[in-house]
């Protein structure tokens, strides 16, 4: 996490959960361990009713906008994307928008979006700053205790 957050581009990163269930309080334990910053997205939405209603116009340029509002921690933990992932596939190309945002972010916070497997996200080559890791599989990270 401070290697996330010390990097002066590409300062985002995916980690893909093959566990759906446990991802909530895998990350909310993580950013415990960390010292970092959580939100689950459903969550801030339900909660954000002016957010839930403006839903189907928020892109990914604006999601990030958003999360750089929501703390003033060196790296934010966002979890609970999935719901957005299903209201962009309407939208051409934003799943690669998101993935071009992940590695070209180079403001405050530091991200760390846990998400479900996603095929085409975890596929797809991050070639911009080939010295930084931009996705990392649950599976090769130590488990937390």
């Amino acid at each position: 996490m401070q290697e996330l957050s010390k990097r002066p581009r590409g300062r985002a990163c995916i980690l893909l959960t093959h566990d759906y269930a446990d991802q909530k309080e895998w990350a909310m334990e993580l950013a415990k361990q960390t010292g970092s910053e959580y939100v689950d997205l459903l969550d801030h939405f339900k909660e954000k009713r002016e957010l839930a209603e403006k839903i189907s116009s928020l892109n990914v340029t604006r999601l990030f906008s958003l999360l750089r509002t929501i703390s003033d921690k060196s790296v934010l933990i966002v979890t609970g994307m999935e719901f957005l992932k299903a209201t962009w596939s309407a939208q051409n190309n934003a799943l690669e928008d998101f993935a071009k945002h992940v590695e070209t972010w180079t403001k405050s916070p530091a991200m760390l979006f846990v998400l479900q497997f996603d095929s085409t996200l975890a596929e797809r080559k991050f070639t911009r700053y080939p010295q930084y890791q931009f996705m990392v599989d649950q599976k090769e990270t130590y488990a937390l205790t």
